[in-house]
C-alpha cells in the first residue's frame, strides 16, 4: 500500500521552506496523508497566523479532491458546485495546494499559505517536483 511517511513529509517541508527563503517570504507549510489527515506542519518565523488554517485547508482539499487547490477553486465557481467549499470542515479553492502521487495513487498533499497565491503555488510545486517518493 502506498502512503506518505513522516520522513517524506519532513523532507517536503524542508524543500518548501528552502524555496520560500529563496523567494524571501515566510509561509505555513502543511502535509496531509491520503485521507486528508495532517501529518506534518511548519509555520516559518514571521508567517501570518491566519495562514495556518489556510495551508492546512489547501492540503486537505487536495487530498479530498485530488486536483491542485487552484483548480478546485475553478470548479467551485461553477454554479452547480457553489458552496462546496463549505463542506468537509472548509475547503480552500486558491493556488498553493498540490496532491502527491506515487505509482498513480494519491498518498498525500502539500499546502502552502502566506505569500501571494502565485508564490504559494511555486513553493508547493518546488516541494513536490522531482521528489523521490
Amino acid at each position: 500500500m502506498n502512503k506518505i511517511t513522516a520522513a517524506t513529509a519532513a523532507n517536503l517541508i524542508d524543500r518548501a521552506e528552502h524555496k520560500a527563503r529563496d523567494l524571501g517570504v515566510n509561509v505555513c507549510i502543511a502535509v496531509t496523508d491520503g485521507g486528508a489527515h495532517l501529518l506534518a506542519f511548519k509555520r516559518m518565523d514571521g508567517a501570518f497566523t491566519g495562514s495556518v488554517d489556510v495551508a492546512i485547508g489547501k492540503a486537505r482539499t487536495c487530498s479530498l479532491f485530488p486536483v491542485p487547490s487552484g483548480d478546485f477553486g475553478s470548479l467551485i465557481r461553477n454554479e452547480q458546485l457553489t458552496g462546496m467549499e463549505l463542506s468537509n470542515h472548509g475547503l480552500v479553492g486558491f493556488a498553493g495546494g498540490l496532491p502527491i502521487r506515487q505509482n498513480d495513487c494519491l498518498i498525500g498533499s502539500v499546502g502552502i499559505s502566506g505569500a501571494t497565491a502565485e508564490q504559494d503555488a511555486e513553493i508547493a510545486d518546488y516541494a513536490v517536483q522531482e521528489f523521490a517518493l
